[in-house]
């Protein structure tokens, strides 16, 4: 009797819930279980789905969708599999946004770190060139770069009638420092990293139902590793580096249930090493050069199908991804790494269906069929090999390009008033059941997954 009162009343509330839902759903989770993949963005994204709460982290404009919104994205497990390694930084980040007005809209992001920071401090220690890795400085050990895990961006945007236009500032540090003396000796060391960011992106309704949005963002890294010491053995040591993306879609009108979605994004990367100042025991500078850049772009089309209880989002692109290293070093001759990635076709699809007004259900597949060419110069010799490469390049939930050449996806969306939660499945849940609470095999049946709640 009271196990029949207690699913009484949980339905009620569920019904209840729901009857007055006004939760967001989406994000990360939501995109991933719909055939999203990185799209050249450093975003997991399905580029052909027009609107997500997930779109924030390449368009500040897109906030004005989402005012007095919290969202966390929520690294519980892998896709497939029961590992749980994939929490922590980088996986899971939080947001919220508040309206000041109308038109007005203030918030900030929590530890999500697109940059590549944390590469570009990698620098200082060498680089791997020609099948050998190099230091980059040899007048003394290089000190280790400490990872920037605290990253922070604060967010406006304005809603201006037909054009929504969203600013965003980013920054983030990690510094190890010490300090050592004894009567006859002293020293101090840093080892530091630090980004500094800003975008900005606008969303622009063409009427008829029609828009378009564009986004443009620049990063500058920072890392560098100082020793001060009056044994002669000190010396400073940079890496710096600047990063660029700009990104353009548009959703154009074919019918009331259509929208033809045509989407271009490209990333430059530039970085290199250098020595601000040699050790004082050391006679001559330091004349290793090494330059880092990379150029990343995707371009496609696709379309949206809307219906009031189903949703079809998809389309074919072509990616690419092109890396560079160039080292010059005494003694040895000039050498210069090239990797040259390019997937075509790419398919991202995805489908998502409401069982109810709360509960909905999404399929998606994501696939590209590329290859790696890759080319290594020297002073006498080249040589030149091209592979194929198949592989997804997915970073979140454990799937990565070492062991993927595509992949299918389930998840679901749940609404409770103003509460959302989206998840992919795990495929191993659909074999061995659901394992909720004590699963005794420990395998996940809920993979990555994002929560918000909208405060009205």
């Amino acid at each position: 009797m009271v196990k029949r009162l207690a699913i009484v009343v949980l339905a009620l509330v569920v019904l209840g819930g729901s009857a007055l839902a006004d939760a967001k759903w989406g994000g990360v989770a939501r995109e991933l279980a719909m055939g999203g993949s990185q799209a050249s963005s450093g975003v997991i994204l399905n580029p052909f789905v027009l609107n997500d709460p997930s779109l924030m982290l390449l368009n500040p404009a897109y906030q004005t969708m989402y005012k007095d919104y919290v969202w966390m994205n929520i690294g519980g497990g892998t896709l497939n599999n029961l590992s749980t390694v994939d929490n922590g930084y980088g996986n899971q980040y939080s947001g919220v946004n508040f309206s000041l007005s109308k038109e007005v809209t203030i918030g900030a992001i929590l530890s999500f770190d697109p940059s590549a920071v944390n590469a570009v401090g990698s620098l200082i220690r060498g680089i791997t060139i020609s099948g050998v890795t190099l230091p980059a400085f040899t007048q003394r050990p290089a000190q280790t770069i400490p990872a920037v895990q605290n990253v922070i961006e604060g967010l406006v945007s304005f809603d201006l009638g037909a054009l929504d236009v969203g600013f965003g500032v980013t920054y983030g540090s990690a510094t190890n420092d010490a300090k050592s003396s004894t009567p006859t000796t002293s020293s101090e060391t840093e080892a530091s990293a630090r980004m500094f960011g800003v975008r900005g992106g606008l969303l622009l309704d063409l009427g008829g139902g029609s828009s378009v949005d564009l986004s443009a963002a620049v990063r500058m890294d920072k890392a560098t590793d100082n020793i001060t010491s009056n044994a002669g053995s000190g010396g400073e040591y940079s890496a710096s580096g600047t990063e660029f993306l700009f990104a353009g879609r548009a959703g154009l009108k074919v019918s009331n249930r259509v929208n033809f979605v045509p989407y271009g994004i490209v990333a430059v990367v530039s970085a290199e090493p250098k020595e601000d100042t040699k050790p004082a025991a050391v006679p001559t500078a330091q004349t290793l050069t090494e330059k880092l850049s990379a150029l990343i772009f995707g371009v496609g089309v696709g379309a949206e199908y809307r219906m009031p209880s189903f949703y079809l989002a998809g389309g074919v692109s072509l990616q690419s991804a092109k890396a560079k290293v160039e080292v010059t070093s005494p003694g040895v001759p000039t050498a210069t790494n090239t990797y040259t990635y390019t997937a075509l076709p790419v398919f991202n699809i995805g489908a998502e269906w409401w069982w109810t007004d709360w509960l909905a259900g999404r399929g998606g597949y994501y696939r590209a069929s590329g290859s790696l060419n890759t080319k290594i110069e020297t002073a006498t010799t080249t040589i030149e090999s091209n592979q194929a490469l198949p592989n997804s390049f997915l970073l979140v939930g454990g799937i990565g390009p070492a062991s993927w050449d595509g992949m299918v996806t389930l998840g679901i969306g749940l609404k409770f008033g103003n509460f959302s939660m989206d998840a992919t499945v795990s495929e191993e849940a659909l074999r061995r059941g659901l394992g909720l609470i004590g699963a005794q095999d420990n395998i996940n049946t809920f993979g990555y997954m994002t929560a918000s709640y909208n405060i009205q």
